[in-house]
């Protein structure tokens, strides 16, 4: 081998070194950085490198720098992050209302269990004042324990929207961090450059891990190293271009913004679902579990009103009353009360099944409104509007029945244009739509010329279903329309919840008799007995709110810990593939520097050699 190989040996030698200790240093500087993956200097023979300037020889050459990755690993890690952070935010959330209800000394349940023990004790002796001083200590530490649960489910309510506001603005920072880091990927792929730089792509899977912490959603590395994120199906960002993320008015819903390349929002499409991430929890707290809560406690406080009062006989002017609903400045202890906004139909509770029946009808508080349509024959070319729908009917004209067929099982929100297909309306149906939207309706199937029309939303929408158009006289009649509030949610639209339940009963004891005359109870021993009877009733409603918030406790819980095991698992997995071990680059770094000394040592003594043959020559 002559001078120039041996030099060309050596240089090549140094430049694998210097690449070696500068990949050693990256990877140190690393260990500080989240999701960092461990860089390796690849070489090649010589006289394969692509800048090689001989073509035999046995020496070797820099090719480039490999980031250690594997997809499957990364994929895999990425949507386990949002399965964590969900589990993970379920369970940090309702950590406090699980230990408060759960609690002997605290919970709801041990108080209503001692105060219809009391009602049992003053059923045995009625005359005893002290007995019925009892019934009003316990009730009022019914009320306080009460008092106490609905405040933290108010405040756990209010922290999930606090909660769901900030991440969607911690989203929106991130998508279009990602789009742009996209937008370098795209640049560094131009001819040129082989491959993006392994810094770009270590940003955006640290980008795409915090989407999935945050929203959860599908991730997508496109073959250009470019990422795309999905949310059920709808994409949040689209390389160099990002969406953004809102709430909608309901507050229980998220929408995805779709912007156009010049950044204004083109339309608006809501999320069906979110089942991953922070946002997905806190979706599923505030419309899953709080509504259940609510919707027990509130069960639980209208029927101890219900039972308690109702073992009262009291005449006078202002009757004895032991629970009640503090309303503005208003206090109802009695269902029947004229006071009341809406009137409370009449109901019992005198089993588990009325009960049930109570508990199923506070699920909402919809308030429904009907109307019925009476349509009528057009002529061709003849238009109707109806609650935002525009009908024109065909070359032949339409029936009223067949206008009737038109306006028949449609919902809420769908377009002429849905509505044609589903309908296959044509002229041989009478007519088309030629334009418009349901807006605020339901409909039924046709009786002949008659439709039934639902609202949709508790606001008054008979002008929406106002008829209008060309056919003059013909215009349909909207016969008759009725609005009301569907079961017992009349009590919701009353505001007679748990968040407004107090106790009432006396202080005095001799309250709790006629006159004061402790051989003329208000309640007597029938009555008091009968309360007691029902108490059973009661604590299974009270058994099942606890019930329901451990179980569902239990089962984040459980879930957090087999989503934390297979995240630790995972990013094992990925550490040995990726991640950086101190102890091997430092023996990386001593190899190089041995490598660096030994070349600098080999171009030294070729040099030498060098001189000496022109020194023997001259």
């Amino acid at each position: 081998m002559g001078i120039y190989s041996i030099n060309e040996s050596a240089s090549a030698a140094l430049r694998i070194a210097q690449a070696g200790i500068l990949v050693t240093s990256q990877n140190v500087a690393g260990t500080s950085i989240e999701g960092f993956s461990r860089r390796s200097a690849s070489t090649v023979m010589d006289a394969l490198a692509p800048n090689s300037l001989m073509l035999n020889g046995s020496s070797f050459a820099v090719e480039g720098f490999t980031r250690e990755y594997s997809s499957l690993i990364g994929g895999q890690l990425l949507n386990q992050q949002a399965k964590s952070s969900n589990s993970e935010t379920l369970v940090q959330y309702v950590s406090t209302i699980d230990s408060v209800i759960a609690n002997q000394s605290a919970g709801l349940s041990s108080a209503i269990t001692d105060f219809f023990n009391t009602m049992g004790k003053y059923a045995a002796n009625p005359t005893n004042k002290s007995l019925a001083a009892a019934i009003t200590g316990s009730a009022n530490v019914v009320a306080q324990r009460m008092t106490g649960i609905t405040n933290l489910v108010s405040q756990l309510r209010s922290d999930s929207s606090t909660g769901l506001n900030d991440t969607v603005k911690q989203i929106n920072i991130y998508t279009p961090a990602l789009a742009a880091i996209n937008q370098q990927i795209i640049e560094a792929n131009s001819p040129g450059n082989s491959s993006p730089s392994a810094d770009l792509l270590d940003e955006r899977d640290r980008i795409l891990a915090n989407l999935q912490k945050l929203i959860g959603g599908q991730s997508l590395i496109n073959r250009d190293g470019t990422a795309t994120q999905f949310i059920d199906g709808l994409p949040l960002v689209e390389r160099g271009l990002a969406n953004t993320i809102s709430i909608n008015g309901d507050g229980n819903s998220l929408a995805i913004n779709f912007k156009q390349l010049n950044g204004n929002i083109n339309t608006t499409q809501t999320i069906k679902r979110v089942d991953g991430g922070q946002a997905g929890a806190l979706l599923t707290l505030k419309n899953e579990f709080i509504p259940k809560i609510e919707q027990r406690l509130n069960t639980a406080a209208i029927a101890l009103v219900k039972v308690s009062n109702e073992s009262i006989v009291d005449t006078s002017a202002s009757p004895l009353a032991i629970f009640g609903f503090k309303v503005n400045s208003n206090t109802f202890s009695n269902f029947g009360d004229t006071r009341l906004p809406i009137t409370v139909p009449q109901f019992n509770l005198g089993s588990e099944i009325d009960l049930k029946n109570l508990y199923d009808s506070l699920g909402s508080i919809s308030q429904t409104e009907t109307a019925t349509a009476t349509f009528k024959a057009m002529n061709a070319g003849q238009t109707l509007t109806v609650a935002g729908l525009t009908f024109t009917a065909g070359s032949s004209g339409a029936t009223a029945t067949q206008v009737a067929s038109a306006f028949a099982n449609v919902t809420n929100g769908m377009t002429n244009i849905e509505l044609n297909s589903s309908k296959n309306l044509g002229t041989s149906a009478g007519g088309t739509f030629s334009a418009g939207s349901i807006n605020g309706w339901n409909s039924g199937s046709p009786s002949g010329a008659f439709v039934s029309f639902t609202s949709t939303t508790s606001n008054l929408n008979l002008a929406n279903l106002s008829a209008s158009g060309s056919t003059g006289i013909d215009l349909p009649t909207i016969s008759t329309w009725k609005e009301g509030y569907s079961g017992n949610s009349v009590f919701l639209a009353n505001k007679l919840t748990a968040e407004n339940f107090i106790s009432i009963a006396p202080n005095d004891p001799l309250m709790y008799y006629n006159s004061g005359d402790v051989l003329n109870p208000k309640i007597s021993s029938i009555n008091a007995n009968a309360a007691q009877l029902k108490s059973a009733h009661l604590g299974n409603v009270v058994a099942d709110l606890v019930t329901d918030v451990g179980v569902q406790v239990a089962t984040w819980k459980n879930s957090q810990k087999v989503n934390d095991t297979v995240l630790d698992n995972l990013k094992e997995q990925r550490d040995q593939l990726s991640g950086v071990n101190l102890d091997e680059e430092a023996a990386n770094l001593l190899k190089y520097q041995q490598l660096y000394s030994a070349s600098t040592k080999i171009l030294q003594t070729g040099n030498q050699m060098f001189n000496t043959l022109l020194a023997i020559m001259n």
